[in-house]
């Protein structure tokens, strides 16, 4: 079973497992005669965080064949347009993690359909029931050299808006 680990440095080090059925990650397709959501809740990924410092380092790897849009033949067109036989996965690794109120910008790599792209998202934090960590932020498809599937002879939108919630309880 997939497993996300959160490891956080504050003084002590301690880890802790992520309740998987309340993490996921979200893509929103759109096309203008219709828009849907791909969920997947098969994440990996380590989070180092040191309190002291108030840095830390993030990565995420999601099986592409994990995502459901409740919709089998879009799913699979989703998995021939991206390749996913060559390109399974898809991999986050953070390059700068800074804490902002009670927020945390991250910054890093996003390697999807064989092509590695610097984003940037800032998160929310939740620590009342737990650890909750919630954000989004914006891909576009060609910058990853993905093809756009048509729909009555129409492309889908290039922006796909990524969303993520990694939660322990």
């Amino acid at each position: 079973m997939n497993r996300l680990l959160l490891i956080l440095l504050i003084s002590v080090s301690f880890a802790q497992k992520i309740d998987i059925s309340s993490s996921e990650i979200k893509y929103y397709g759109n096309h203008f005669l219709h828009s849907w959501i791909g969920i997947s809740s098969e994440v990996k990924s380590t989070v180092i965080y040191d309190g002291l410092k108030k840095n830390g380092s993030v990565s995420i790897k999601v099986p592409l064949s994990s995502f459901d849009s409740k919709v089998s033949s879009r799913d699979s067109n989703m998995l021939f347009y991206t390749d996913a036989i060559d390109y399974p996965n898809v991999k986050f690794k953070s390059t700068e993690i800074s804490m902002i109120n009670d927020s945390v910008r991250i910054v890093g790599n996003l390697s999807f359909h064989g092509i590695t792209k610097s984003v940037s998202t800032t998160a929310s934090i939740n620590t009342s029931n737990g650890f909750k960590v919630q954000g989004s932020f914006i891909i576009k498809l060609s910058d990853y050299n993905v093809p756009r599937p048509t729909f009555m002879f129409i492309k889908i939108d290039d922006q796909i808006r990524i969303e993520y919630t990694f939660q322990t309880n």
